[in-house]
């Protein structure tokens, strides 16, 4: 069955508390470097969000490891890491097509999301609630634009009103 991370960007403040926490769990100490989670700020369309790892069943990351030290694990439904055999070599963080991975500068391994045994601390401590655990067989409806609320809509009004005044155009 298999469980994945899930984000309600609606809710998504941006305050980098779950990169800080998951970065205390496994390194116990706090810093963005060295989270699992990443939250991109995105200036030009004035959203904040996380960025998670999508355990992509076809694992672009883990086909480009020369050694499997990735591999996706059938049963669990998810990427895992055999850290014994990783040699650092950075293809798979090449290989994402999210972008989502990233180097444990002092370990030299990719950092990896094992969603902590099935109670993420970063869904636990998450101010909003923006982030949550689901089944990975589970259909999640997005909420469309018309439902994510009036801040929601008077919030994106006002930065393409900016943005048109700026000259900028979407992308």
């Amino acid at each position: 069955m298999g469980l994945r991370l899930e984000v309600d960007f609606s809710k998504c403040s941006g305050c980098k508390y779950c990169e800080l926490w998951c970065s205390f769990k496994h390194e116990g100490f706090f810093s963005s470097t060295f989270s699992r989670i990443k939250i991109i700020k995105d200036d030009l369309r004035e959203i904040d969000f996380p960025l998670i790892c999508q355990n992509c069943e076809d694992a672009p990351c883990s086909k480009s490891c020369p050694t499997k030290a990735l591999y996706f694990d059938e049963k669990e439904k998810k990427v895992k890491l055999d850290e014994f055999l990783c040699i650092g070599c950075g293809s798979c963080i090449d290989a994402c097509p999210y972008g989502y991975l990233s180097m444990n500068p002092l370990k030299l391994k990719p950092l990896l999301c094992d969603l902590c045994g099935g109670q993420p601390e970063c869904v636990k401590r998450c101010p909003t609630g923006a982030l949550f655990l689901t089944s990975r067989d589970q259909q999640i409806e997005k909420p469309q634009k018309h439902e994510l609320g009036k801040d929601y809509a008077t919030a994106l009004a006002a930065g393409l009103r900016l943005r048109s005044k700026w000259g900028i155009r979407d992308v």
